[in-house]
C-alpha cells in the first residue's frame, strides 16, 4: 500500500513538471489518461484506484508510467505481433471498455449505450499474427478500423462481433489487410457480425474463409469505396440478412464453395418493401448502386434433401441492379449467375414426346404465391453494365442459367451481355414476365436467350438475341401479347433450324405490335415437325404499324449486312448475323412500315459506318444500302 501511494505521489510531482500521458497497465492492457487527471485519482481502502471513473484493483496494476504518447479520444489501439497482442485504451472511454488478452487473442466488452464526448468508439487493428483474433461484445454502435493487419486464427474466426448494433468496418486508406480463419472451427465466417455491418474506406481487405462463409452479418451489409477481395470460402463469399447494398468501390469474389453473394430475409422481423433510405428495411434485396463487382464461381452442385442445389453468383429474393459494372463468370454445373424470386411450384402433365406444353419439358409447371422482383437500371434509361459468362452444364435435370427469376423482370436500362453454352442453359428466364423498357442487351446462348412462362415485352431499348441451339425468344404464355413489340427494338435469330424459332410463342397471332419499334426474327419453323404443332395464324390483330411474316426460306450468311428498306430505298434497319442462318419463318416490322406497301431486303458486304446505334449486328439510323436482293415483302 505504501508502495503504490509513493508511486502516485511521484507521478503527481512528475506531472507538475511536464503534462503528458499517464499509462496504467492492468491485465496486459494499457489505459491511457491525460496526465493532468492523475491529481484527481481516488485511492480507496488501499485496494481500489479510480481514474476518470475507471476503477482498478490495485493488485491488478502491474505498471504505471508517464510518457509522451499522443492519445486520440474514443480510440482503442490493438497491435498484433507474432503470437502476442497489446491493447491501449484512451482514458475518456476507459470506464466503458474492458479488454482481456490471451496470447494474440483479444476479447473486448463495450458497455456504453450512447456516444461518448459526442462520438462512438473506434477500435484500430494493425500488425501481424498467425494465431490471433478479435472478439467484440457490446450494445452500442462502434467502428472497427483495419489499419494494416495480417491476421490468421487457426481455430476460429478472425473477427467476431456479437454487438447487434451498427458496426462500421473501416479499411484505412493505402493499407492492405488480410484476414484468415481456421479450417477446424465452428465459426460462421472469417468475419462475422451479429448486427448491421458497413464496410468502407480507401484501403484493401482480403478475406479467406476456411470453415464457412468469408463475410457474414446477421443483419444488412453495405459496401462503400474500399477494395474487397474474397479469395476463398467454403460456403458463401458474402452472406447477410435484410439487404445487401454495394454503393461504390471494388469487390472481387472467387474460390467459393456455394454462392458469391447470398441475401436472406430476417425471419424474426416483419418483411418490408424496398425503401429509399433503407431505414428498418427487411426486403431481402441485393442492391448494386455503383462500383465494380466481379464474381468468379466454379462451385460444384450438391444434393440436399434429394434436390440438386447449384451455386449462384448472386442470390436474393429481390434484385435491384441500378448502376455499376457487374461481371459474373459461372462454370459449375446447375449453377445460376443470378437467382431471385420465390413462390410455390407445381408440375403436372407431360407426355411420351418429352414436352408438356407451356411448362416445358416433363410437364406443365406453374408458380403461385410469387414474391420478389428483378429490376435492372432506372426509368431514365441509365443502368449497370452487366456481363455474364455461364459455361456450366445440366446436372441431374437441373440446368445452368444466366439469370433465373421466379418473379417478374423489368429492365429499365444499362447494358447486358450474357453468354451460355449448354443445353438448357437459358440467358434470361422468368417464371412470371419480362418487360424490357430501355438499355442495350445482347444474348448469345445455346438454349433460349430469353424465356418466360409469361409475357415478354420489348417496350424500349435495343435487344439482340442469338441462339445456336434453341429458340432466340420463347414465351409460353399461350395468349395474346405473349411477345409484344412496343417501342423497343428486338432482333432475334437462331441457327439451330427446325423447330427452333426467332420468336416462339406457339402461335404467331399471339404476337402484338403496340408501338413503333422494330422486330426482326429469323429461324426455323415448328410447322416443319418436332411434334409440337405449328406456328400458325400469321395475322396480328390491331397492329399499330405494318408487318410481314415470311415463310419461304431466306438464307442468311455471316459477314453480310442486310438492309430492310422501303420502295424508295430508305433504310429502316440494317442487321447482320454471327452465324449463318437458314430462316423458314421470319417476322419483319419496323418504324414507318405501312400496310399494303412493299419493302425489300438486300445485302452488301460493307458494314454501315453512319449508324446512330450499332449493337451486335444491329444498325439503326444508317443510310446503308444493300446491293444484292434477298426478299421482297408486302406489309399487312
Amino acid at each position: 500500500m505504501k508502495k503504490i501511494y509513493s508511486l502516485i505521489t511521484a507521478l503527481v510531482l512528475t506531472i507538475a513538471v511536464q503534462a503528458q500521458t499517464l499509462n496504467v497497465v492492468s491485465g496486459g492492457v494499457t489505459y491511457q489518461f491525460p496526465a493532468e487527471k492523475a491529481g484527481e485519482m481516488n485511492y480507496a481502502s488501499g485496494t481500489t484506484l479510480t481514474i476518470m471513473d475507471k476503477a482498478f484493483a490495485v493488485g491488478d496494476i502491474s505498471r504505471m508510467y508517464i510518457d509522451a504518447t499522443e492519445v486520440t479520444d474514443n480510440s482503442v489501439r490493438i497491435t498484433y505481433d507474432g503470437t502476442t497482442a497489446s491493447v491501449s485504451i484512451a482514458g475518456n472511454i476507459a470506464a466503458y471498455v474492458s479488454a482481456s488478452v490471451n496470447g494474440g487473442h483479444v476479447s473486448i466488452s463495450q458497455a456504453n449505450t450512447a456516444d461518448i464526448d459526442g462520438d462512438e468508439i473506434t477500435y484500430i487493428l494493425k500488425g501481424s499474427t498467425e494465431n490471433g483474433s478479435l472478439t467484440l461484445d457490446g450494445a452500442y454502435k462502434c467502428t472497427v478500423q483495419l489499419a494494416g493487419i495480417t491476421m490468421t486464427n487457426p481455430s476460429g474466426a478472425a473477427i467476431t462481433i456479437n454487438n447487434k448494433k451498427r458496426i462500421q468496418l473501416s479499411v484505412k486508406k493505402d493499407t492492405e489487410n488480410t484476414l484468415t480463419d481456421g479450417a477446424s472451427g465452428d465459426q460462421k465466417a472469417c468475419i462475422y457480425s451479429k448486427g448491421q455491418l458497413q464496410l468502407q474506406g480507401n484501403g484493401t481487405l482480403n478475406i479467406y474463409g476456411k470453415t464457412a462463409h468469408a463475410l457474414k452479418s446477421g443483419d444488412y451489409i453495405t459496401i462503400k469505396n474500399l477494395t474487397l477481395n474474397i479469395l476463398s470460402a467454403v460456403k458463401d463469399g458474402i452472406s447477410c440478412n435484410k439487404y445487401f447494398q454495394m454503393k461504390s468501390g471494388s469487390v472481387s469474389i472467387s474460390g467459393v464453395g456455394d454462392d458469391g453473394i447470398n441475401v436472406d430475409l430476417e425471419e424474426d422481423d416483419e418483411t418490408t418493401a424496398q425503401t429509399e433510405d433503407h431505414e428498418d428495411e427487411n426486403s431481402g434485396t441485393l442492391y448494386v448502386d455503383g462500383g465494380t463487382l466481379v464474381i468468379n464461381n466454379s462451385a460444384a452442385p450438391t444434393i440436399e434433401n434429394g434436390e440438386v442445389k447449384g451455386a449462384k453468383g448472386m442470390k436474393a429474393l429481390c434484385m435491384a441492379l441500378n448502376a455499376g459494372d457487374i461481371t459474373i463468370n459461372m462454370s459449375g454445373n446447375a449453377s445460376k449467375a443470378i437467382r431471385c424470386g420465390d413462390g410455390t411450384e407445381t408440375t403436372s402433365g407431360g407426355n411420351n414426346w418429352g414436352w408438356g406444353g407451356p411448362g416445358g419439358m416433363g410437364g406443365s409447371t406453374k408458380w403461385t404465391d410469387v414474391t420478389g422482383s428483378y429490376t435492372q437500371g432506372k426509368p431514365d434509361g441509365t443502368g449497370p453494365k452487366l456481363t455474364i459468362r455461364q459455361t456450366g452444364s445440366t446436372y441431374s435435370s437441373s440446368s445452368a442459367k444466366g439469370i433465373k427469376a421466379i418473379c417478374a423482370v423489368t429492365i429499365y436500362g444499362g447494358e447486358t451481355d450474357i453468354y451460355t453454352k449448354s443445353d438448357g442453359s437459358e440467358g434470361l428466364e422468368s417464371k412470371t414476365s419480362i418487360d424490357i423498357q430501355g438499355g442495350k442487351h445482347y444474348f448469345q446462348c445455346y438454349d433460349d436467350c430469353i424465356n418466360s412462362t409469361g409475357k415478354i415485352m420489348f417496350n424500349g431499348g435495343v435487344t439482340v438475341c442469338y441462339s445456336n441451339g434453341n429458340d432466340a425468344v420463347d414465351s409460353n404464355a399461350g395468349t395474346t401479347g405473349a411477345i409484344t413489340i412496343g417501342n423497343g427494338v428486338a432482333f432475334a435469330y437462331t441457327t439451330k433450324g427446325d423447330p427452333e424459332e426467332g420468336f416462339d410463342c406457339d402461335n404467331n397471332s399471339y404476337i402484338q405490335i403496340t408501338g413503333t419499334g422494330i422486330g426482326i426474327s429469323a429461324g426455323g419453323s415448328q410447322g416443319g415437325g418436332g411434334g409440337r404443332g405449328s406456328s400458325s395464324g400469321n395475322t396480328i390483330s390491331n397492329a399499330k404499324q405494318g408487318y410481314a411474316f415470311v415463310t419461304s426460306t431466306i438464307s442468311y450468311t455471316k459477314g453480310r449486312y442486310y438492309t430492310l428498306a422501303d420502295a424508295s430505298g430508305n433504310n429502316l434497319v440494317t442487321y447482320s448475323f454471327d452465324g449463318s442462318c437458314s430462316s423458314k419463318l421470319a417476322l419483319f416490322t419496323a418504324t414507318g412500315m405501312v400496310k399494303g406497301s412493299t419493302y425489300n431486303v438486300k445485302y452488301s458486304t460493307t458494314e454501315p459506318t453512319d449508324a446512330t446505334t450499332a449493337w451486335h449486328g444491329l444498325y439503326l439510323g444508317a443510310t446503308h444500302q444493300g446491293t444484292s436482293s434477298v426478299a421482297s415483302i408486302t406489309a399487312k
